[in-house]
């Protein structure tokens, strides 16, 4: 529920509610920007660069762009029509843009959004770049964790009584590709534009030191091309050949996006690269996500985690992964989401009292 309404005031409280804006992402503009600068400098020495430039910036734009309007939709019938304020004065429409898209807000979105594609484009060049810096080598000791975690079975092997289902699978697949990149951008433009500080920052802080230590850095040093691939690579008897076998049943009568995904990376791996296991990215990502959501409103929990879970099964179930892959970005992501909780609580409270943040997020309006 909303308190009573502030005056909105005039240009200085427009001027130090921007401020705030800037203030609020700065960390989020630092971080990002170290990342990008070092992409920039080491990136050119193998033979690489940063791949997209402006095209990266279309997506977050479009997808921005419709999550306000959808906005502005909701407030509108939430504001005024649900409120009854007369719709014909300037003051009911002062006060819901003080509500909902204040300066604050709006220059808070513009400053993440300018970095965040640049921050992605940054982290595809390093992934193109991976086996140029090093070459695949940890599938085997992967392979073997698996298996000793698993009290001597393949993962994958003690999933296909249940899972080992065409509807099941095609279902899973479905999940797989477009539940992550739903969750991906619902929660990032929810948590730029509405978000609750700290939790906001805690957020996108996450989000982009996932990237960087796992997505990045961990990947190039446990380099490492997925069960999907560990025959092709390593020219050992394939563990996962029955598996495949499987999966390609699926896909003769229901095509998943999974296999011909897969089969699309290994043409193209050579020039464009972009193979890499270990950490599960996915499985990092929907992480952080999912801690978001649950912060913010358990309600959101209730829908987010079973999606993480299908996440877990769907990358082992599907040939990404290594189910150590997964275990590895979800306890790497709650670490990171950890520490950065720490910090984004920190960075807040240096503000002066009376200065603290007051928004609330989108959904206990």
């Amino acid at each position: 529920m909303h308190g009573p309404s502030a005056p909105s005031g005039g240009p200085p409280r427009q001027l130090s509610e921007a401020r705030r804006g800037l203030y609020d992402s700065a960390p989020f503009v630092l971080v990002s920007g170290a990342y990008v600068l070092a992409g920039a400098l080491v990136l050119p020495s193998v033979g690489r660069s940063i791949p997209y430039g402006v095209e990266m910036y279309r997506a977050p734009a479009l997808l921005t762009t419709l999550y306000l309007i959808s906005v502005l939709v909701v407030a509108i019938a939430k504001d005024v029509v649900l409120a009854r304020r007369p719709p014909f004065e300037a003051a009911t429409w002062r006060e819901l843009g003080r509500r909902w898209f204040g300066a604050r807000r709006l220059v808070g979105t513009l400053v993440v959004f300018s970095v965040l594609p640049a921050l992605l484009d940054a982290m595809l060049g390093f992934r193109m770049a991976l086996t140029e810096i090093r070459p695949f080598s940890f599938d085997v000791t992967l392979m073997h964790i698996d298996r000793w975690l698993h009290f001597d079975h393949q993962p994958w092997e003690l999933l296909q009584p249940m899972l080992g289902h065409p509807a099941i699978t095609v279902f899973m697949d479905r999940v797989y590709v477009f539940g992550w990149f739903a969750l991906l951008w619902s929660i990032t433009i929810w948590q730029a534009v509405h978000g609750r500080e700290p939790i906001r920052l805690q957020f996108l802080l996450s989000f982009a030191i996932s990237w960087i230590v796992m997505g990045t850095i961990t990947a190039i040093a446990l380099s490492s091309a997925g069960p999907v691939y560990f025959g092709r690579i390593t020219g050992l008897t394939d563990p996962y050949q029955p598996l495949m076998a499987y999966l390609a049943a699926v896909d003769a009568t229901t095509p998943l996006h999974a296999l011909d995904n897969q089969a699309r990376l290994w043409l193209t791996y050579r020039t464009w690269g972009g193979i890499t296991a270990m950490p599960s990215m996915h499985l990092a990502i929907t992480t952080v996500a999912t801690l978001a959501a649950v912060r913010t409103a358990r309600w959101l929990g209730v829908i987010v985690i079973p999606v993480a879970m299908l996440m877990l099964l769907g990358s082992v179930h599907l040939g990404w992964h290594y189910a150590v892959d997964s275990y590895a970005g979800i306890l790497g992501a709650v670490a990171i989401w950890y520490l950065c909780g720490r910090f984004s609580k920190w960075w807040h409270n240096r503000l002066p009292p009376g200065s603290q943040d007051a928004r609330q997020p989108l959904s206990s309006r």
